[in-house]
């Protein structure tokens, strides 16, 4: 009997010590997260990304819910945009989004992911599909926030996203010019001229209009369109440019110089 006594009085000074230590543990461990937040900003603002993602890890490794941890996803986010890792900062971002109340932030890591997107796009020769949907993450942007600070430069990658898409567009063009479907090919030039007007692409399908009619002998079609559309052009060099392409038509010599217009 006294010795079963005396495991109830061991086991039960065991529950105690158990009960007070994880007091004393989460104390520290909630010091030393703060430490690494610390140090991980102090990295990050050096430029040493690599380092500080370390300190951000071990927090969302150890403790994903506190504020210590949101936090820490906020810069974990920043840290993949600095090191150009557009993916995997959008998705940090995204959590970040998830967590915290600040309006200001989420206007700010909203536009991030934006410029994510933006990044992730390709040139016009290449598939358009990162192209489009950062075109519709931004447009979103600013109906969502149509006084942030951010609203001129998201404009600014809107423009550069629709030059994109009317070069891709043209260049399409021009290779069915190229095969000799025509009537393909006029599709795509009126694609750009009607949709994408306010790009440098635009003039380039004018051109590529009196170029098209040419092609098939049509002078007085090319000469029409070149009359109707004069006024049209936003460059006055590309105004000239396709003056002289009708001019030269005549000019078996020059024409064979046009020509070569298919090709560059």
């Amino acid at each position: 009997m006294n010795f079963f006594l005396k495991i109830v009085l061991l086991s039960f000074s065991i529950l105690i010590s158990c009960s007070s230590n994880p007091k004393v543990d989460i104390s520290n461990e909630q010091n030393k997260l703060i430490e690494k937040l610390n140090h991980g900003k102090e990295l990050f603002n050096k430029g040493k990304y690599i380092k500080s993602m370390d300190e951000f890890n071990y927090i969302l490794l150890n403790d994903r819910g506190s504020e210590i941890a949101v936090d820490a996803r906020y810069y974990q986010g920043e840290t993949h945009f600095e090191l150009k890792q557009y993916d995997e900062a959008i998705a940090s971002y995204e959590k970040f989004l998830h967590y915290t109340l600040n309006q200001e932030k989420v206007e700010y890591i909203t536009y991030k992911i934006c410029q994510c997107y933006f990044n992730l796009s390709t040139t016009h020769s290449r598939d358009q599909t990162n192209n489009n949907f950062a075109f519709l993450k931004l447009q979103l942007f600013i109906d969502e926030f149509p006084t942030s600070a951010y609203f001129e430069e998201s404009e600014d990658l809107i423009s550069i996203l629709r030059s994109r898409k009317a070069e891709k567009v043209y260049e399409t063009g021009r290779l069915y010019l190229k095969l000799k479907q025509f009537d393909s090919a006029i599709i795509y030039f009126n694609d750009v001229i009607n949709n994408y007007y306010d790009t440098k692409s635009a003039d380039e399908s004018r051109i590529s209009i009196i170029f098209f009619y040419l092609l098939q002998d049509k002078i007085n079609d090319a000469n029409l369109y070149y009359n109707d559309n004069e006024d049209r052009f936003s460059k006055i060099e590309k105004q000239v440019e396709a003056e002289l392409l009708l001019i030269n038509y005549s000019k078996s010599s020059n024409w064979i110089k046009n020509k070569i217009r298919l090709y560059k």
